[in-house]
């Protein structure tokens, strides 16, 4: 696909999150707070979050607690919790020495290793969350190590490149990885047919629970000051202070309007609909997600491992698709199933915030590479698998692969009142991120400096929207990656 139509497709409106999207194995049990909704929306609300994920529970729990006084409207288009973070892999896992060459490249030695640091206590804070609100066994939380395996030399090389540089530059990551021969993927991990892998500390999570029981617990403690709404999708937000001087905000859905002080975009792929000017700077991307039984007999390391297989993007011509290089994966801890996304779609398909519709080819790709790295239990006793559960989810990423954490400025949102926020494009790596990003953003909302650990590279500043955040920077970081 020419690099005019791909300017094109991630620079239209991505739409509001659909009705009736793919249906998500974590999701198969609904909470009971799932379509919880008011018997008619608030008229108005100090702080209105416009989604309820990861990131829309962070600043939530983050403005109810750190205030006294505080509202806070939730305002969720579909059911809870039933987007990106309810559709994902279930990975908690850094991407350090994959990224680190790039990020050194944008913003520094420095600034790269304060990102690493930066994930590592996210996923440290996603643990004291989980045990704070009685959830570890009831989300699975699970530690394990996580391998990275790479199916071509110049994969393994391109990482082994990144841990030596991260650990050169800061030496306090020595000791996180560990390079490993193929005969010990296969031999201690179980996984065939790879050049070689890396380990290093990882965990497992039912995300989509994590993120419920918070809410739960958040709407039992705080029922004056929490209200959660779903099913009201926000279609336009806009700002007239003459109307309402303390809340100048009006946020327009299907079931009324609601007035607010400050609006907290927590949309990921979706933001270009109620911020257009940032279509082509953030942009959609579509994965698929399988769970594959393997079998009777078929040995579960959900205790121990989970997975990543990366392997050189391409394109295949005999479908028209395009493999991403990159296929992720958990077992599940009580049913021993796998886990297992990636996409290999078509390009303008990869590129949608359309989640009611699978990829076909995806689904097979996983399939097959499932069979081909895991379906052995000797050299030549191949398995056979069965689809259990398929559905997409939709990510968020931006020109310069970072997230985009802070107060909107004019230039963004066409609107005076600096009472806009955003906290979005984790570039497929929300649980790593979201956690300590949402907190800052909540400390922010309320008047407060950001924590100490963000990262300035995911700051909003206008040297950052002016020479790193453009549909055309958008366009050739997809060619290269």
């Amino acid at each position: 696909m020419s690099s005019a139509a791909i300017a094109k497709i991630i620079s239209s409106d991505p739409g509001l999150p659909r009705e009736n999207p793919t249906a998500a194995y974590w999701q198969k049990d609904p909470h009971p707070l799932s379509s919880a909704q008011s018997a008619s929306l608030p008229l108005t609300t100090d702080i209105a979050v416009i989604g309820s994920g990861i990131t829309g529970a962070s600043v939530t729990k983050t403005l109810l607690e750190q205030h006294d006084s505080c509202t806070v409207t939730v305002l969720e288009a579909r059911t809870l919790c039933s987007g990106a973070t309810g559709r994902n892999g279930g990975q908690l896992a850094i991407n350090a020495a994959q990224i680190y060459v790039k990020l050194k490249e944008t913003v520094g030695a420095e600034m790269a290793g304060k990102i690493v640091q930066f994930n590592i206590k996210t996923l440290r804070r996603l643990r004291e969350v989980a045990a704070e609100i009685d959830a570890v066994e009831y989300a699975e939380l699970t530690d394990v190590v996580k391998l990275r395996c790479y199916k071509d030399g110049a994969s393994f090389e391109h990482v082994k490149r990144g841990i030596g540089e991260l650990e050169a530059d800061h030496p306090d990551f020595k000791g996180i990885y560990d390079i490993l021969a193929p005969d010990r993927c296969q031999r201690e991990h179980g996984v065939f047919g790879v050049v070689g892998g890396v380990l290093h500390p990882g965990g497992t999570i039912w995300p989509y629970r994590l993120v419920t029981r918070l809410f739960e617990v958040l709407a039992k403690k705080f029922p004056s000051r929490l209200a959660i709404e779903t099913g009201t999708p926000v279609a336009a937000v806009s700002f007239d202070p003459t109307t309402d001087e303390k809340y100048p905000y009006t946020l327009s859905t299907p079931r009324g309007e609601i007035r607010a002080r400050h609006v907290a975009y927590c949309t990921n792929g979706y933001t270009g609909h109620l911020l257009p000017s940032l279509r082509g700077p953030l942009y959609p991307l579509k994965g698929t997600m399988t769970v594959q039984d393997m079998g009777a007999g078929y040995q579960n390391r959900a205790n121990s491992t989970s997975w990543a297989v990366h392997y050189e993007p391409h394109n295949d011509v005999k479908d028209d698709t395009f493999a991403d290089g990159l296929i992720y994966g958990m077992q599940n801890v009580k049913t021993g199933t796998m886990f297992f996304g990636g996409e290999k779609s078509g390009v303008a398909d990869m590129l949608s915030a359309n989640d009611t519709v699978l990829s076909s080819s995806s689904v097979t790709y996983l399939k097959d590479s499932v069979l081909s790295l895991f379906g052995h239990d000797g050299e030549n006793d191949a398995r056979t698998s069965s689809i259990v559960s398929a559905w997409s989810g939709i990510m968020c990423f931006s020109s310069d692969g970072m997230p985009l954490v802070g107060r909107l400025p004019a230039s963004i949102t066409d609107r005076e009142g600096g009472g806009e926020w955003i906290c979005a494009a984790y570039c497929g790596y929300g649980m790593p991120s979201a956690w300590l990003a949402g907190e800052s953003l909540g400390q922010m909302i309320l008047g407060r400096p950001p924590q100490d650990i963000l990262p300035e590279a995911y700051l909003i500043t206008q040297e950052r929207l002016e020479s790193r955040m453009s549909t055309k920077q958008s366009v050739e970081r997809l060619s290269q990656d």
